[in-house]
Order: structure tokens, then sequence, then C-alpha cells
């Protein structure tokens, strides 16, 4: 156990987010709040209801785990920060990693940090035999994945570092690539890890064009820590960066098309083109110029080595998410849908554009009825057809704003018995459906129209009852807090 990182004490945990969240801005202090708040409200139902301070230390690793896959984080997304899983749900390796590693040092539970090729995780070892906690979207680190992994990450070593990386044998090439990268079997800090998620964040703004988002994630994660890997990327950066502003741009492009004719193996190339075609692509776009878009993408993928349509499949993927972007931003609400349909049929085991289309099919028909009925009758039916829609946060909402309407309607009218009925039936879909991004306002709504109903009656134990089951599922909540202060007096 002494190899392990030793935990902090389990009130430093405003120390950690302060390294996480440098400054005083006001942005800075919001985003700080955000996550102790969620992770303080984490570690409430972790004591409180899950007794995990009274179970063994391979127990609490579990409830720990289970509490975050269940509750925080629910889609992965590569460029997620480290307060988007308590806004949003959404996370990457990198800040599951964090939050895990925050909250077992409030339960004094060593741990260890890695990163193995594209993502981190953590190791705990509480009776000898080793956990990894890895995030819920994790994939198999097979040997061809990361060979695959490595090879194109020296692609980009060789355009930036200059090194003569050909004719090395494949003992050789790991070697270089664990020199300008991260070795797997590296033991890592919790501020190596933290510089790890800006070098996560550097790398997504890189896969994006966003070349000034590079720079400034970069220059924070070299504060924290000074790696090799990430003079690698701010090079590669400036690079792009500065081929973009060169007068000859398109020069630069048809030299990188010849470049990789002449080497179609070459992995760095058609990264660089695609990002090149994209920021052209979006500046059509910006400029409502779609039919010059999709002719720029048929010339563009005409220049391509031969035989690699997989590449021009990706051009097209890629066009079809920033029309997406396109339709959703000017309001054409119909055109997105269509396209998210046309991308889900493609792939339909694809979960981001499961995302898409039960977002958008969702959006359209709380616009098209406003009645909850028969809103809800219509969310189901679509749900019938795609099941996926269920464990959507919008599909939770707008069954559970249905049932709290309907409460708050009966005890309003002072129908106690079918306001109970319909009280009950929240509580199934509560279990049934945990998420939602306005869960909270429906379960105020249910509960104060039923704890009002027993305060109007002079019934004050049920009416402080109903308060206090409310604040079981949002403690933090002022005004539920302000309704507790004041019916305690009664």
């Amino acid at each position: 156990m002494l190899l392990f990182t030793f935990p902090v004490l389990a009130d430093n945990l405003d120390g950690r987010l302060r390294l996480l969240f440098p400054g005083n801005a006001p942005a800075e202090v919001s985003e700080r709040q955000l996550v102790e708040k969620g992770l303080e409200n984490l570690l409430r139902q972790l004591r409180y209801s899950d007794k995990a301070d009274r179970k063994s230390t391979k127990k609490q690793v579990h409830l720990i785990r289970e509490r975050f896959h269940r509750q925080v984080l629910r889609q992965y997304d590569p460029g997620a920060n480290l307060a988007d899983a308590f806004r949003q749900g959404t996370y990457n390796d990198a800040t599951a990693a964090l939050l895990l590693a925050l909250t077992l040092e409030q339960f004094n539970i060593p741990y260890e940090g890695y990163v193995d090729h594209w993502e981190s995780y953590l190791l705990v070892d509480p009776t000898g035999t080793r956990i990894p906690l890895r995030h819920p979207a994790a994939r198999k680190h097979d040997p061809q994945s990361a060979l695959r992994y490595r090879r194109e990450y020296l692609a980009l070593v060789r355009q930036t570092v200059g090194d003569d990386l050909t004719g090395l044998s494949d003992a050789e090439a790991d070697s270089v690539f664990y020199r300008y990268y991260y070795r797997p079997d590296r033991r890592l800090t919790f501020l190596q890890l933290s510089a790890y998620q800006e070098f996560r964040l550097a790398q997504h703004a890189y896969a994006n064009g966003q070349y000034q988002a590079v720079e400034e994630h970069l220059n924070e994660a070299s504060i924290r820590e000074n790696r090799r890997a990430f003079q690698v990327l701010a090079e590669a950066g400036q690079l792009q960066l500065s081929s973009l502003r060169q007068p000859d741009a398109e020069g630069y492009i048809t030299g990188l098309f010849e470049l990789w004719r002449e080497d179609p193996t070459n992995g760095y190339l058609p990264a660089a083109l695609l990002r090149h075609f994209d920021e052209r692509q979006r500046q059509l776009l910006n400029a409502g110029k779609l039919e010059d878009a999709r002719r720029f993408l048929d010339q563009y993928a005409e220049r391509r080595p031969a035989g690699l349509d997989a590449w021009k499949a990706e051009l097209e993927l890629l066009q079809q998410l920033r029309l997406l972007n396109h339709y959703q931003a000017n309001g054409e609400l119909d055109a997105a849908l269509q396209l998210a349909n046309a991308l889900y049929e493609g792939q339909p085991d694809n979960a981001n554009f499961q995302h898409y289309l039960a977002e958008l099919t969702l959006v359209h028909l709380r616009r098209t009825y406003p009645d909850p009925d028969e809103l809800v009758n219509r969310a189901r039916a679509a749900a019938e057809q795609f099941p996926f829609f269920l464990e959507h946060d919008r599909y939770a909402d707008i069954v559970l704003r249905q049932r709290a309407l309907r409460i708050r309607d009966l005890f309003a009218a002072g129908d106690e018995a079918q306001g109970l009925k319909e009280l009950k039936e929240f509580r199934d879909q509560l279990q049934r459906v945990p998420n939602g991004n306005d869960r909270p306002l429906w379960t105020l709504t249910a509960f104060v129209a039923a704890s009002n109903y027993y305060f109007g009656e002079r019934n004050y134990a049920p009416a402080r009852a109903y308060i206090e089951e409310a604040l079981a599922y949002d403690p933090e909540n002022d005004f539920l807090l302000h309704q507790q202060d004041l019916l305690s007096r009664y």
C-alpha cells in the first residue's frame, strides 16, 4: 500500500477544487461551486443512504462506482469539462478519473492513477486484489487497437519533432512513443491527473480545429506538469494555425494531398486535411451557402488517394453533423430531425445518433403537443418505436411533468383520494425514470402540492412529511429548506 497515493484529509475538498479551478473570476467560482455542490450531494447519499462509512473498503469502492455510473457519468463526451458531469451528465475519461479520485479521498481510500493510450483510469487495492475504476463507456484495450494508436501518434510526432522515424522496428517505435507520450505502467499523482485532463481538452480542441484553445489548455497543463506530450501537441497546433493563416493556403493543401498520395498509410495527413476541410465548410455554412459546401465536399474528396473511400465517408459524416448544428442553430427543426433520422438509420447502434434522434424528436413533440396527456401518449408511442428514448432526459421530463401537474391540480381541487393515488404513481415513476433535466422542478411541484393541501387542512404532520420527502430527492433546494423551516414551527 505504500506505493499508492495517500489521500488528503477529508476536509481538503476545497483545496483540490481550487487546484482544478484556479482563480476567483466569476466563471471559475461558479464552476468550482457547481462541482463542490454536486460532490457533496453525492457524498451525502453515499454516507446516509448507502451507509458507506460502515462498509468494508471493497464495498465502499463498489458503492462509489455504482453511484457515479448511475447518477453522474451518463453520456461520454471527449470535450466535457469537470463541471459538465453535474451540469448535464457528460464526461470523458479524465473528468471521470478526477471525480472518482476526489470521492475516494473523502473515504480515505488510497488509489493510483494511470493513462493507458487513449484513456485514464484509477486503480485501488483494498484487499490485495487490484480493482480498476474506469468510466462507463471504456472500451477494451486489445493489442491491435493499442498498436494502431501508437502508430497514428508517431505520425504526429514525425511532423512536429522532425526526427526520422522511418525504418524503426516495433520495439524502437514503441520506445519513441513512450518517450513522447504516457507510459501505461507509470503511476500518476492527482496533480498529474489534473494536468492530463487539460491535455485531453487540448486534444479535443485540436481535433475540432480550435487551435487557440489548444494553446490555452496546454499552458494550464504545463503549469501542473512538464511533459513531452504537451510540447508535441502544442507544436502541432501551431503548425495548423500557421497553415490556416498563410496566404497560399490552397498551395499548402495541395502539398498535403500530394504527400498523402505518395504515402497513403500516413495517419497524420488525412487528419490534417479533414480539419482544413471542416474549417472551410464551416465558413460556407455560416454564410448560408449550403450548396457550395456540398460541392466543396465532392471536389475535396476527389483528391484523395485511390481506393480510400472510408475517408470520403468521414467527410460526408462530418458535413452531416455540421449541417445538423446549422439547422438547430437556425431553428430549422424539421430539417434537423430528418437529418438525425438519416444518421440513425445509417448507424442505429451509434449512441450519439440515438441521442440526436431522441433529443430532436422529443423537442418536436413538446412544441407540437402542449397538452400534457397528449404529449405523454405521443412520447410513449415514439418510445415503442425507439426504446432508447426511455433513457433520455427529455422523456423523463415529459412523463414526470404530466404526473406532477395532475397532482397539483387534484390537490388544488380538494380531491385528496385521487391526489394520493397519483402521488403514488409519481413515486413509482421517479424510480423507473431516474434521469431528467427538470426532475427537481417536478418533484417540488408534486410534493409541495400535497404539503400545501394538508397545511390548509391544518394537518401539519403530513405537510411536514411531504417536504421532507421532497428534500430526499433535492436536498439543496432553497425553497424546500425554507418550507421545512416554516413547517417545523407547527
